[in-house]
């Protein structure tokens, strides 16, 4: 395997010379293996070893292996678990999938099989932590030009919170601050920017970078006078029919403004993830 680090595999089955083959194969590739003959045994050692991967038969008397997994899986989910099965046990491969194992080897294992799976486990999830490597550099666009169409504003938003929650935003971020922002400047767009003319546009822009936000709606409308518009969150705003949601954004985004005749709105914020 490549790098510095020794990973180490648990490998569980209650047949001595099973976890003894795979343990040789393993040693070959500078991966440590520890064995288990059993489901409680190997969540003994899981308790007071840090493992990397696990590979566990199915069928062992007391735990089988797929309780196992679904015991590791609560215990520790981003643990991969690679299960043996039977050849042309299909069915049993199937279910151990569906409740979280990474991947599966059917008996008999050849040396090439288990090593290359083996490397893709140790690999996936090591290069999922190794992305903070690139946040700091990464921007993420999101851009999409939709029609006055109420119900397409959720799905833009969670597209948004996504990206946002893979760049580490904090969770005040992602579930009040930037949604509420991306509908409230939306829905303003197409209904009093628009006024919900079918034959008009709402562009919308997000980018989203380790460190800021920035959110650009732009309707199709005849502007509006936003010097009227109060500057500061106050209880008379909040209260007013109109333009409260446009207090709510400037509530909880950091800044807010607008430009080309107020057709185009443009609010901005933090990720404070990063001060935490």
């Amino acid at each position: 395997m490549a790098g510095e680090h020794l990973f180490k595999v648990l490998l569980v089955d209650d047949e001595p010379y099973v976890t003894e083959i795979i343990g040789r194969i393993l040693s070959q590739a500078k991966v440590e293996p520890i064995a288990a003959s059993s489901g409680e045994e190997a969540l003994h050692l899981l308790r007071n070893h840090s493992v990397d991967l696990v590979i566990t038969d199915i069928l062992m008397p007391g735990m089988s292996g797929l309780e196992l997994l679904e015991k590791i899986k609560e215990l520790y989910p981003t643990l991969p678990v690679i299960v043996l099965t039977a050849h042309g046990d299909f069915y049993v491969a199937k279910e151990a999938l569906n409740r979280g194992a990474f991947y599966f080897l059917t008996k008999p294992f050849n040396k090439s099989t288990i090593l290359n799976i083996t490397e893709k486990a140790l690999r996936l999830p090591r290069l999922t932590s190794e992305k903070r490597l690139v946040l700091p550099y990464a921007i993420a666009k999101l851009t999409y030009r939709i029609p006055n169409d109420f119900a397409l504003v959720p799905a833009i938003s969670y597209q948004i919170m996504r990206v946002c929650e893979d760049m580490e935003y904090s969770s005040k971020k992602t579930s009040f601050a930037i949604p509420l922002a991306v509908d409230e400047l939306v829905i303003n767009a197409m209904k009093h920017g628009n006024k919900m003319d079918p034959g008009k546009d709402v562009a919308v822009e997000a980018k989203v970078g380790h460190d800021f936000f920035t959110l650009t709606v732009e309707d199709q409308g005849m502007g509006f006078d936003f010097a009227s518009l109060p500057q500061e969150f106050d209880e008379e705003s909040l209260l007013a029919e109109e333009g409260r949601g446009i207090m709510m954004v400037r509530f909880y985004m950091d800044e807010i403004r607008f430009e080309n005749g107020g057709r185009r709105s443009i609010c901005s914020t933090k990720n404070d993830s990063n001060n935490a």
